[in-house]
């Protein structure tokens, strides 16, 4: 064979093919393609009878990644070439239904005498379909150089290259024999991990220059034009002069140059989590605000930089505040310094006082401002002092003033600190003095984190309408702590106290965590028509809902929420909930008293062919009309918080900066106690606070309101607590034993139980009426195998 080459059409059945042998696994053909599925794979053998005459091979992949719930797709693959992998966690291009090509070079190096292996593998973490419609192979030229060449790229050809060219420029229409003169480099890099490099390239900068260029075929080289910024037009070229991998080479770029974003994309008017986003542009001059690009599938973006809007991104989410003290009867409390009215205020006695003011998570505060109160201005703050705190014990001064006056009422002022502030959980302001008055006052308290960098814009992908695009701020939830892993023959519970253990926290507050905690992640509806950049949608209320083709949606049941599993971090507490694929939740109409006990609950794993679903409707005999499945109202989902602690038993939580008991004494006192200092190791030791409070919007934790017989875990299951610690000091491994014993016991009342919160939403928020909770409890044994066929509904007011 002189030149080898193969090709494998999938989207006829059965393959067709020429110069090669197809295997394939967890694969189904489906109208004019294939699917592989997550974890899936398909072999090509083929042979090659001189690798001598192969200086490098061509391969090509036409396919693509299917779209959920109008969302962005997620099936990565790897391109494996005889054992060797030419790219890892490839990201397809994701359409509704139209393939497109991907270009891999083959270096020819890795060509053998005889027959030769190519693997395609789909990635086990796959949340949607790969559609397969075809592969080619072929010998090209030495000098023929696809846009993928995995020897020079980052990471084995998954990442974009950083391409820097020489340029030149010369007036516009000068004489051909006006010279060329010489301009900075030209440094770029886009890399949205789809490993296509563009072809197009314009930018404007903050100064008002701007520069369109296209690349050349064959990477020589662009031609291009630009504007100065005092209006004068030039002809514009380059040349290459390096390309790397990112971020080699880059010692030497100024800082505004690069931008790392996280990115949505607007799809039937609610924004979804796309793929991020790195781009680098530096053509020697002061920083651009606006980039647009087309790469050489057909895609193309335009973004406009700009600062995050005030008070968008920036300001810190607070979760409780406190005073030296309040004027409760006249309503006039500290609460009233955060809320957006300005005839409310906090009033304390004196002509001193301070306020604490506790953030959902540790926050570096740039600025605050402070707003006066409706009347006497000699209640105003004049000497104060803002402090932060990491535990609410140790303070560390971080602005001062002395002498401060506000001019009129309701007048707002804005202090922006002298020097970067760490992060903190608790900020107070200490007023030392006032105007004069025997009480002090303000209307409102704020903080301000960095502003950052942000971009609006859109994008379009070949052959596909363009859909509206924006940068979303990383998550802050929690610092960055990897989760253990699992680990084939090793519990969540014992992967967790070997997480624990590496950052030095006792067994015995691993045990006590175990015992008393479940985790919770927060959510909390918004509509989604605003829905923020600050904003991680992880699913939906209402709606119509994506549906597997054979699930069944019966009359008289509301479709209530669906969940992107794959979008809700995990913490290293983990809660048992698959990470992968929908969980789809329904509940009768009359879900207070349901006919029937089993609340249909619908896992839809990655893969799975689905279609929106419209509502069902009851088809009446004779005259009489037909009746429609009511639909809720649509609301985003958005992740408050990524990693809550719901305690059993007793609803101990804490109040700002301090924990609440709710009246516990005696014996049980002392095990909250010793619970409590257990998460205070955890908390130090490995630099994470999990949020411990109830709340009505989440998944797993603990029923906010649960009825007494899932709620009474009484003293003995807290004695069984402290025996455990004891015996679990030589026999860790038995935890998960002990620990079933002494919830069956403690739920022994309960039919099928022991029953564990799956999701929870406050009635009024879902239903738009009443003022209970609405769950889905599910059996502790189906959680651990992940069986949704038997999940009940709870209702408690």
């Amino acid at each position: 064979m002189g030149s080898p080459g193969f090709s494998a059409d999938f989207s006829v059945d059965p393959v067709r093919v020429s110069g090669t042998e197809v295997g394939h696994h967890l694969c189904r053909f489906s109208g004019n393609r294939t699917g592989v599925a997550a974890g899936g794979s398909v072999t090509l053998d083929f042979e090659v009878a001189d690798p001598r005459d192969v200086p490098q091979g061509r391969l090509t992949v036409e396919a693509y990644v299917s779209l959920f719930d109008s969302a962005r797709g997620h099936a990565p693959v790897d391109v494996v070439f005889q054992g060797e992998t030419l790219v890892s966690d490839f990201a397809v291009p994701c359409s509704k239904d139209t393939p497109q090509d991907s270009v891999l070079v083959v270096p020819g190096r890795l060509l053998e005498r005889g027959t030769n292996t190519l693997e395609i593998r789909v990635s086990p973490e796959a949340r949607s379909v790969f559609w397969l419609h075809r592969i080619t192979f072929e010998a090209v030229p030495e000098q023929v150089r696809p846009e993928l060449a995995p020897d020079e790229e980052d990471e084995a050809g998954r990442a974009a290259p950083v391409l820097a060219f020489d340029t030149e420029y010369r007036p516009a229409h000068a004489s051909p024999a006006t010279p060329w003169q010489r301009a900075p480099r030209l440094l770029f890099h886009i890399d949205r991990g789809e490993a296509s490099l563009p072809v197009h390239l314009g930018w404007r900068r903050t100064d008002g220059a701007e520069s369109a260029v296209d690349l050349r075929a064959d990477g020589s080289g662009f031609e291009g034009c630009r504007r100065a910024a005092d209006g004068t037009v030039y002809e514009y070229r380059g040349r290459p002069a390096g390309r790397w991998a990112f971020p080699e080479g880059l010692e030497n770029t100024p800082a505004p140059a690069l931008h790392r974003f996280r990115t949505q994309e607007r799809r039937n008017d609610a924004w979804q989590d796309s793929p991020g986003l790195r781009l680098l542009l530096d053509d020697g001059g002061v920083p651009v605000d606006r980039v647009s690009w087309r790469d050489r599938r057909g895609d193309s973006a335009t973004v406009m930089l700009h600062s995050v809007p005030a008070g968008a991104a920036s300001g810190p989410e607070v979760v409780g505040v406190r005073a030296s003290s309040e004027f409760r009867a006249a309503g006039e409390t500290a609460d009233k310094v955060l809320d957006d009215s300005l005839g409310t205020k906090w009033l304390t006695a004196g002509g001193s006082g301070h306020l604490v003011l506790t953030l959902a998570r540790p926050t570096a505060v740039e600025s605050y401002s402070l707003t006066s109160a409706n009347d006497f201005p000699e209640r105003d703050p004049r000497d104060w002092t803002l402090y932060g705190s990491d535990d609410g014990r140790t303070w560390t001064a971080l602005d001062t003033r002395i002498g401060e006056t506000f001019g009129r009422r309701h007048e707002t002022r804005e202090f922006h600190l002298r020097a970067k502030s760490p992060a903190y959980r608790e900020y107070c302001l200490d007023i030392v003095r006032n105007s004069g008055a025997g009480e002090t006052q303000l209307a409102r308290v704020r903080l301000a984190g960095h502003s950052g960098t942000s971009f609006t814009g859109y994008r379009r992908r070949a052959d596909e309408d363009p859909v509206g695009y924006r940068s979303a701020p990383a998550l802050t939830a929690t610092p960055p702590v990897p989760a253990p892993a699992s680990v084939d023959g090793v519990s969540r519970t014992s992967a967790f106290r070997a997480f624990a253990r590496q950052h030095g926290v006792s067994d015995d507050a691993v045990t006590r965590i175990l015992w008393m905690v479940q985790p919770s992640v927060h959510l909390h509806l918004k509509n989604p028509r605003t829905v923020g950049p600050q904003d991680r949608v992880i699913g939906y209320v209402g709606g119509l809902p994506e549906m597997p083709l054979d699930a069944p949606w019966e009359i008289g049941h509301y479709f209530v929420a669906s969940l992107d599993l794959a979008a809700i971090p995990k913490q290293p507490l983990d809660d048992d909930v698959p990470r992968e694929g929908h969980l789809l939740l329904f509940a009768e109409e009359d879900y207070r008293f349901p006919q029937d006990e089993i609340a249909p609950v619908i896992h839809v794993p990655p893969g799975t062919e689905t279609a929106v679903r419209p509502a069902p409707v009851y088809r009446y005999d004779g005259d009489e009309e037909d009746s429609v499945q009511e639909v809720l109202e649509r609301q985003a989902l958005v992740l408050e918080c990524a990693s809550g602690w719901d305690v059993l038993g007793w609803p101990l939580q804490e109040d700002g900066g301090g924990w609440e008991y709710d009246g516990l004494e005696g014996e049980e006192r002392l095990y909250a106690e010793q619970f409590v200092a257990a998460v205070e190791e955890y908390r130090t030791r490995v630099g994470v606070r999990p949020a411990v409070d109830r709340r009505s919007a989440k998944l797993r934790g603990v029923e906010l309101n649960p009825p007494y017989w899932r709620a009474d875990y009484g003293i003995d299951f807290l004695r069984k607590r402290e025996e455990a610690v004891v015996m679990l000091r030589n026999s860790p491994e038995r935890f998960d034993e002990l620990y079933g014993k002494a919830l069956e016991e403690a739920q022994q009342q309960q039919k099928g139980g022991p029953w564990l919160n799956l999701v929870e939403f406050g009635e009024d928020s879902v239903f738009q009426e009443g003022d209970g909770e609405v769950g889905w409890i599910i059996n502790r044994q189906d959680l651990l195998a992940g069986r949704f066929d038997r999940v009940r509904l709870s209702y408690h007011s």
